[in-house]
C-alpha cells in the first residue's frame, strides 16, 4: 500500500511540468513565475481582506495568513503556503487543485503557480497540510495549509488569487482576490 502513495506526487509534479513545456520566447523565466497568465480571465472580482470570509460560485473563502516556511531554493526564494478555510455551500462533492485554482498576483502583473516542491516539502514539514489536489465534501468545509508558491525574498505585496470553480475547472468566470502585505505572512513556528 506504501507504494501507492509516492502515485499522487509523481502526477503532480507531471502536472506542475506542464506550463513549462511550451513554447519558449527566448528568455529565461524564473520557476515561480508561470508562463500561463491567469490575470484577466474572471470577468467577476470579489475583493476580500485577510481573515475575511467571501463567497462566490457557492463556495466561501477566507486566507487567514500567508505562512513562510523558513525553506528557501537554490536561489534564495521562499516556500510560502496559504492557511485557508474554503467552504463548499453545495449538496455535491467536488475536487479542486492548488495549480488550476489558485496564482499569486504581483503588483507589476506577474504571476507566481504551485510548485510541486513545496507540496514534497509542506507534507514532510508541516502540521495541518493537505496534500494537492483536495476534495471538499458537500455542505462542507475545508480548514488547513495548502500550497505552496516559490517567491522571491523581495516579493512580500502580492494578492493571493482563487477561482471557485467547483467540479468544472474551467469556470473561471469568478476570482476571489485578497492583498497580501508583509505583516499577513508570518513565520513558521
Amino acid at each position: 500500500m506504501k507504494k501507492y502513495r509516492i502515485i499522487p506526487l509523481i502526477l503532480a509534479a507531471v502536472i506542475a511540468a506542464v506550463p513549462f513545456s511550451g513554447c519558449s520566447n527566448g528568455k529565461e523565466s524564473s520557476s515561480s513565475v508561470s508562463l500561463n497568465k491567469q490575470e484577466g480571465i474572471a470577468k467577476n472580482e470579489v475583493v476580500a481582506d485577510i481573515a475575511e470570509e467571501k463567497e462566490s460560485n457557492e463556495t466561501g473563502f477566507k486566507l487567514n495568513k500567508v505562512i513562510d516556511s523558513g525553506k528557501t531554493d537554490e536561489e534564495g526564494n521562499r516556500y510560502l503556503y496559504l492557511d485557508v478555510v474554503i467552504t463548499n455551500n453545495t449538496d455535491k462533492e467536488y475536487e479542486l487543485n492548488i495549480l488550476n485554482n489558485f496564482y499569486i498576483l504581483y503588483p507589476d502583473g506577474e504571476e507566481a503557480h504551485f510548485d510541486v516542491r513545496t507540496q514534497l516539502y509542506g507534507q514532510n514539514n508541516m502540521d495541518n497540510y493537505t496534500p494537492n489536489p483536495f476534495k471538499l465534501t458537500a455542505n462542507g468545509e475545508l480548514s488547513g495549509i495548502i500550497g505552496g508558491f516559490i517567491v522571491p525574498p523581495d516579493k512580500n505585496n502580492f494578492q493571493v488569487c482563487f477561482f471557485p470553480t467547483q467540479d468544472v475547472l474551467t469556470d473561471k468566470e469568478s476570482v476571489i482576490k485578497v492583498d497580501v502585505t508583509a505583516e499577513n505572512i508570518v513565520k513558521l513556528s
